[in-house]
């Protein structure tokens, strides 16, 4: 029997990587494993399955957020965490624990599972340093020399390292990270999130929507550029939160008519109903969530290579396209906004995939691999 010991050091909450935490452990539950998940805290009438615990109780939660700063609080679950580990457990660590803790926990002879959200940061700062320096904008997106001594460091003392995307394993493999610790994998989505009642009209003005923090990251000034060049007879919805300094950007392109912005909300179904195409022109991703619920509703999807995350089909759920190719990009949405035929052919597919990604079956697959690399020891 595997014995895991996860932590993400974060309030859980019911979207993004929270939600993929909890469902995946929840989902590798099985007659040989013994899974257990800490955090720090959260809302105990959505997190209530007995592999899940919070280290600030739920009676002092108040007082502890209100009395301690974040570094503190932060700092001291992951000590609380440390000692609530017992003999032959493996560390599953999620994004945010600090690299203290790394090196405590390997000090103590426990085995560690290093969880990718992204590709390496050394991969990433070097996208995010090209574009910005195209657009002539001052490099503010975050990713630090620090975080990629970090994140190196990190991964050095991983035993396991799940990939959740091709492309995230070829960043990790550039930078050092053994194959033999790589454990190739995806995230998921809900069954919950797959519409299998919806059946929607093809329109003449078919809505796009893009679902994400609106940024130079996610390609969003990519997307408007070809958007406003297509001149198509559609809607765009742009979901999210607008990051810090991005407002000026955006400003001339939500003044038209047909581009809305809708602020970061949790009813991303309603969202998906109501959208006839997905499209994220991502430079830099791991494996989006937002891709798989656009698959559970049933959306053919226009993505780059790193918002494919390694399960978009190309001319099959939809359009896999280089971000900068402004000439293919405007061509394919065009043939997805005037042609309806093509659209529902792309969501036939799309839909029948997303079955293959429910968070059972993504987690059955990352223990099985999980189980197997232990085996081969």
């Amino acid at each position: 029997m595997i014995k895991i010991a996860a932590f993400y050091p974060n309030y859980f909450k019911d979207y993004a990587i929270p939600h993929a935490c909890y469902n995946i452990m929840k989902g590798m539950q099985s007659f040989d494993s013994s899974i257990k998940l800490k955090g720090i805290s959260s809302d105990p009438k959505v997190f209530n399955d007995e592999f899940y615990s919070d280290i600030i109780p739920q009676w002092s939660k108040a007082i502890i957020y209100k009395v301690f700063p974040d570094t503190f609080i932060h700092k001291m679950s992951e000590k609380i965490f440390l000692k609530s580990m017992q003999d032959e457990d493996v560390a599953y660590l999620w994004p945010g624990v600090s690299l203290t803790t790394y090196r405590d926990v390997k000090s103590r002879g426990y085995k560690i599972i290093y969880e990718g959200v992204n590709t390496h940061e050394a991969h990433s700062k070097s996208i995010l340093d090209a574009e910005f320096k195209r657009l002539k904008l001052p490099i503010s997106h975050g990713v630090t020399s620090e975080k990629v001594i970090d994140e190196s460091a990190k991964l050095d003392l991983a035993d396991y390292v799940y990939s959740c995307s091709p492309i995230m394993t070829e960043s990790y493999l550039n930078n050092g990270v053994p194959q033999s610790k790589i454990l190739q994998t995806s995230y998921g989505l809900s069954k919950a999130y797959i519409f299998e009642d919806l059946h929607k009209e093809q329109t003449d003005c078919p809505t796009f929507i893009f679902v994400g923090s609106i940024c130079v990251r996610k390609g969003v000034h990519l997307l408007l550029e070809y958007w406003v060049k297509a001149k198509l007879n559609a809607k765009l919805k742009l979901v999210g939160t607008i990051e810090q300094g991005y407002e000026q950007h955006l400003s001339a392109y939500l003044a038209l008519e047909n581009i809305e912005h809708i602020p970061f909300t949790n009813d991303l179904p309603a969202i998906y109903k109501k959208a006839d195409v997905f499209i994220l022109p991502s430079l830099e991703e791991g494996s989006p969530l937002v891709m798989y619920m656009a698959l559970g509703a049933g959306l053919p999807v226009i993505v780059s290579l790193m918002a494919a995350g390694g399960v978009i089909a190309d001319n099959e759920d939809g359009f896999v396209i280089d971000p900068h190719d402004e000439e293919k990009w405007i061509e394919h949405m065009r043939m997805m906004a005037e042609d309806p035929g093509l659209r529902l052919k792309l969501s036939k597919n799309s839909k029948l995939k997303a079955k293959e990604y429910t968070w059972d079956v993504v987690a059955k697959k990352r223990l099985s691999s999980l189980q197997e690399a232990e085996n081969k020891l």
